[in-house]
């Protein structure tokens, strides 16, 4: 009798977490696009945030999307850390969804669901609808795996040994708490330990204040994979999962008191013990949010402060989360934002340290340069293994084609980086000697970078925003540049010939000043054809 128990409820709950898993990679990898484009686009007020977390977890049954969506959100600051807080408090009343569809007590549908699922996650042609039967079949083994726990739990009451193990954790409700959730913080996921609660208490193994308690364990238990997931990752990261875990601790903190009237009142929502208890699940995160979306402003500052910015992060990639691998089109834009990241330290921290004068040039200048460029050459590194561990398997073409195009414009930052430092090390042999352009020759060149400078701007806004209209625009500036330094190379070459002294003692430190930005240039071009397309 106890293997055929420990098996029924191993077993049970192995298909339980599996389905989860299933139903939410499934439709992640689905709809993963649709769900950033609608984050991106609802989140400007609180309430409308709080619903588009809702909504968005009742479709996936994950908050695993919406957090790296998140993240990155607040990390390129289109949304505050406040708006940011809006959603993850909708988002713990999506997370809900699952113990009330158990509690409707649908399981003997469970395995048609697996059925209606497993014919277009094998013969589908296209992956969405792959997918969407991953999903399906995810959703059929939550159900059986829940009624399966259910059946090996009904023999326990029977069994006066195992009930009185019970009594030490029905007496101290704050004990089941924190039992509970390290249980959800080892099963990773919350509905699973509500799920037990129910079977449990309809069991009447546990009273209703026992899995009330479960309850909580199991809500605050489910920050722990966020936190530790956030270790290795971005300030942003590690705000917004700290965040997660102060509103569950907060409501747990503030229930746990009361949680004998909480059992009475919630009596009321129905006569079955599951559904009040399932109920009691969602009015937990409801009242929550409730008390804490007014307030979101006032933690997302708390956790600024708690955890603020340090510079020396900066050489640290910020938005390449592993566990987006596993959906393409979140991986790849994880993969763009490190890409444009690279753009913009270019942009403010190589481009206005060149041609600045003698006097004005600060300390240390080519140390400085050699230090953006270790940074650029780590986040190209970083990225390439980042976009090496896709399964192109699991990927449309288009999302494939993406993929290239990444490769090719972090590859011409890289380039961009190098050229620059190049620069900066013919200037600095040109201080070593003593020398200095003159005033014609100074000009010369930075009026041709000003032209490349601005190109590049052009080139970035292009691939930032698939303006393909502003890519073409680069591509048809690009041979005017080109003229233009053909003219500047003549006029240095027509200084020689005059017989200039100060011109000739510099002329191959200005060429090779010269063939750098030329390079710069190329590379700029480079990355407006892939934003066309053109790689």
């Amino acid at each position: 009798m106890t293997f055929a128990l420990l098996t029924g409820m191993a077993g049970g709950l192995a298909l339980f977490l599996l389905g989860i898993e299933m139903i939410s990679k499934g439709l992640q990898r689905a709809g993963a696009r649709q769900i950033k484009q609608f984050l991106g686009s609802v989140t400007r007020h609180p309430i409308s945030g709080m619903l588009a977390g809702l909504i968005v977890t009742l479709f996936l049954q994950s908050s695993t999307v919406t957090t790296v969506l998140l993240v990155g959100f607040v990390s390129t600051g289109l949304m505050s850390m406040g708006q940011a807080l809006n959603v993850v408090l909708g988002a713990a009343i999506g997370s809900t969804l699952t113990p009330q569809l158990v509690a409707f007590n649908i399981s003997d549908y469970a395995l048609w669901l697996v059925v209606m699922g497993l014919f277009p996650y094998l013969l589908a042609q296209r992956l969405r609808w792959h997918y969407v039967g991953q999903a399906l079949i995810g959703m059929g083994f939550i159900l059986y795996g829940a009624s399966v726990m259910a059946g090996a739990t009904a023999p326990l009451k029977n069994l006066p040994q195992v009930t009185s193990h019970f009594i030490p954790l029905i007496q101290h409700p704050g004990l089941m708490t924190v039992v509970s959730a390290l249980f959800t913080a080892i099963v990773q996921a919350s509905a699973a330990t509500v799920v037990l609660a129910m079977n449990l208490a309809s069991q009447g193994l546990i009273p209703l204040t026992a899995a009330l308690a479960m309850v909580l364990g199991a809500n605050l238990g489910t920050t722990a994979t966020a936190l530790i997931s956030s270790l290795g990752f971005s300030r942003e990261a590690k705000r917004v999962a700290l965040a997660h875990f102060f509103f569950k601790l907060g409501g747990v903190l503030i229930f746990l008191p009361f949680l004998t009237p909480y059992a009475h009142w919630i009596q009321f929502t129905s006569s079955d013990i599951s559904r009040q208890v399932a109920n009691a699940h969602t009015l937990f995160n409801v009242i929550n949010m409730a008390i804490f979306l007014p307030l979101t402003p006032w933690v997302g500052k708390l956790m600024v402060k708690i955890l603020p910015d340090r510079p020396e992060e900066e050489g640290v990639t910020k938005y390449l989360d592993p566990e987006a691998l596993e959906v393409p089109s979140l991986a790849l834009e994880n993969a763009r934002k490190e890409t444009l990241r690279m753009a913009s330290i270019i942009q403010e921290k190589m481009f206005p340290r060149l041609f600045q004068p003698l006097a004005q040039r600060e300390t240390h200048f080519i140390e400085k340069m050699e230090q953006v460029d270790t940074t650029l050459d780590h986040i190209y590194q970083a990225l390439v293994r980042y976009l090496s561990q896709l399964q192109r398997g699991a990927m449309e073409e288009e999302e494939l084609l993406y993929l290239f195009k990444l490769l090719y414009i972090a590859s011409d930052l890289e380039h961009i980086g190098d050229a620059l430092v190049t620069v900066a090390y013919q200037y600095k042999k040109l201080e070593h000697r003593g020398k200095e352009f003159t005033p014609e020759e100074e000009e010369d060149l930075k009026s041709v970078f000003s032209r490349v400078e601005k190109n590049y701007l052009r080139a970035i806004k292009a691939f930032a925003t698939e303006n393909k209209r502003l890519a073409a625009e680069v591509i048809r500036d690009h041979p005017e540049i080109l003229k233009l330094e053909k003219r500047l190379r003549f006029s240095h070459c027509q200084r020689i010939r005059q017989g200039d002294q100060a011109v000739l003692e510099v002329s191959a430190i200005h060429m090779e000043i010269l063939n750098q930005i030329l390079a710069v240039e190329h590379h700029v071009v480079g990355i407006a054809q892939a934003v066309l397309g053109i790689i």
